[in-house]
């Protein structure tokens, strides 16, 4: 479980928490990508004064994306750091957004959610199967990678004409 325990943390100031999140966990299912290996987190809560919890540590783990251009599964790792800070909301500064807020009589703090945001954020959003990819024909939907388009040049908007005059050259 990804979770730190208060009370464990009062005594001993530093915890470490180990945990991952297995690729068929409904976690991350609306996202634009899915997981193809697990995500193990290696993580440190520390107490820094008597107010605030710093959570600092790695995420690594596999993802599955679609290319951008040709919609071939790219797959992806993932190694990124994470910092988190949470502060008692009796603390908290109206306008910190860097802040994760937590109520004065928690005997916990569940990491999972603030965890799921950190690696979407890492996430790119879009990716690509290499750099020269030619993508999908417009016309066709062939992929331009793999064959060559064969829908004909009849019926296309003749506005691009000067572009594909161009590409021609």
């Amino acid at each position: 479980m990804l979770r730190v325990d208060f009370s464990d943390l009062e005594r001993r100031q530093t915890v470490e928490v180990e945990g991952r999140i297995e690729p068929d966990e409904q976690s991350f299912t609306d996202c634009s990508f899915v997981l193809s290996r697990p995500f193990e987190f290696v993580l440190t809560a520390s107490w820094v004064g008597s107010d605030q919890v710093v959570v600092r540590g790695t995420c690594r783990g596999g993802v599955r994306q679609d290319c951008r251009r040709c919609l071939q599964p790219v797959e992806r790792l993932v190694d990124t750091d994470i910092t988190l800070v949470f502060v008692l909301d009796d603390s908290l500064e109206d306008g910190d957004g860097d802040t994760i807020g937590i109520d004065s009589g928690a005997r916990e703090i569940d990491l999972g959610p603030h965890l799921r945001d950190e690696v979407i954020f890492a996430i790119p959003s879009f990716v690509e199967c290499r750099a020269d990819c030619k993508g999908l024909c417009a016309g066709c939907g062939e992929d331009l990678n793999s064959a060559e388009c064969t829908c004909s040049l009849r019926g296309m908007d003749p506005r691009w004409d000067a572009l594909r005059a161009l590409q021609n050259k």
